[in-house]
């Protein structure tokens, strides 16, 4: 499944298999969650039926438990990769480019994908630096094929427009970030050179192309 962001211009490809996690295991709730309202409503109207053991309901209730905490945490991981990528070895995050541009003032120039027009952040500065989140997930998470996500958070001082999360999607996002880390590159200023802003699993670093 591959989803793009029109305020990042980056296209992420989301896991097949975390996609048929979050829709199965929420589906397979779901029939769980009505099968037991239905158990509930006969023994409410006294409708006769066949009496099964206590323990086929607790096994029950913990498989719906199960379901439902691991579709949420497919659900919040789907929510992070609108506008994070998936870190491997060498993820590229973008192309920059930081310029002088009068005293004490600097120009910085992001691109973050091919299909739109690369950013750019004026603000007051020596140098550009280049604020990267990078998320950890839960162990877990690793099995789906998500393990470490990361994105451009800011730019100097000037905050990068993100994916909204609200706060009834928040609870999901929570459940599934292990820890979070902010890092800072310090992108020097020259016109004529450009640098790819790259993340690994040990954080980012800026190689010069």
């Amino acid at each position: 499944m591959i989803t793009f962001n029109a305020m990042t211009g980056i296209v992420h490809e989301v896991p097949l298999k975390l996609v048929s996690v979050a829709v199965g295991g929420l589906f397979a709730a779901a029939v769980l969650t009505l099968m037991f309202g239905w158990h509930g409503l006969r023994r409410l109207l006294d409708v006769p039926h066949v009496p099964r053991p206590r323990g086929i309901y607790l096994a029950l209730g913990a498989l719906w438990i199960a379901l439902v905490v691991t579709g949420s945490m497919s659900v919040g991981t789907i929510l992070l990769l609108r506008d994070h990528q998936r870190v491997g070895a060498r993820t590229q995050l973008a192309e920059v480019r930081c310029e002088a541009v009068g005293a004490g003032h600097v120009r910085a120039e992001v691109r973050t994908s091919f299909a739109v027009a690369p950013e750019q952040y004026d603000f007051a500065g020596d140098a550009c630096p280049v604020w990267v989140r990078q998320i950890e997930l839960r162990p877990g998470l690793g099995i789906l094929g998500v393990g470490v996500l990361s994105r451009i958070e800011s730019v100097g001082p000037i905050r990068r427009p993100a994916a909204n999360v609200d706060r009834t999607a928040r609870p999901l996002v929570d459940l599934v970030t292990r820890r979070t880390e902010i890092v800072a590159v310090s992108v020097p200023p020259d016109a004529q050179e450009r640098s790819l802003l790259v993340s690994s699993l040990g954080g980012p670093t800026l190689d010069r192309i």
